[in-house]
């Protein structure tokens, strides 16, 4: 294997390679086990929320779309940067890999503190009632799957940056780019069960 291709030449070959690979088959069965836990915790909000209340759902009215709405455009950005990132490294192009994967981190970073924002503007606490307990778990447990693509991000870079990766073996650039299609797709999930549906027929009023 050439130099050009695989900057860095060990003793022996680093990481599998193609579809067949270990890391890709992981990260999807990851995947697959992480959406469940979602699953559940959108099924748990939706038949809360379905059940009589003494007041309205959600408590304080519906939510603001303003940090939701620039989370969910981080969002897309990162999916877009990382696939730009991947695409380049097939491509040989090491300086496209670098800068996409840099965007990438750059972006991830965002959304955390665009998260951490919308949480300190938050009139409630973790415990003020039923739904701020339902919006702190289900996205503090996507937060923490950000904060995992934010390390991912950042091994990758730092690998890239040492030259690790080619055309022919970069296995750890496409597991980063499913993960962050995961972690952008669950977002969508999350914004539409907690920032869309309390829209829906929401009225001030209480129901004894």
């Amino acid at each position: 294997m050439s130099s050009e291709a695989f900057p860095v030449q060990p003793p022996l070959p680093m990481g599998s390679i193609g579809r067949m690979a270990s890391g890709t088959w992981g990260v999807v069965f990851l995947v697959i086990s992480e959406s469940m836990i979602f699953a559940y915790l959108a099924f748990g909000y939706f038949y809360f929320s379905s059940q009589p209340h003494y007041g309205p759902w959600p408590p304080d009215g519906p939510p603001s779309w303003f940090y939701p709405g620039w989370e969910t455009a981080v969002a897309f950005a990162g999916s877009l940067s990382v696939w730009w990132a991947n695409r380049a490294v097939a491509r040989g192009d090491r300086a496209g890999l670098l800068s996409g994967l840099a965007v990438s981190l750059l972006l991830s970073l965002g959304f955390v503190a665009l998260q951490g924002l919308d949480w300190y503007h938050q009139p409630t606490g973790f415990a003020t009632d039923p739904y701020s307990s339902f919006y702190y778990l289900i996205t503090g447990f996507h937060l923490a799957h950000v904060v995992v693509g934010v390390i991912m991000f950042a091994v990758v870079l730092l690998w890239s940056g040492l030259g690790y990766f080619g055309p022919v073996r970069h296995t750890p650039v496409k597991v980063a780019k499913i993960y962050w299609y995961f972690v952008t797709i669950v977002w969508l999930i999350v914004l539409f069960t907690l920032d869309v549906t309390p829209y829906f027929g929401w009225k001030p009023y209480q129901v004894h």
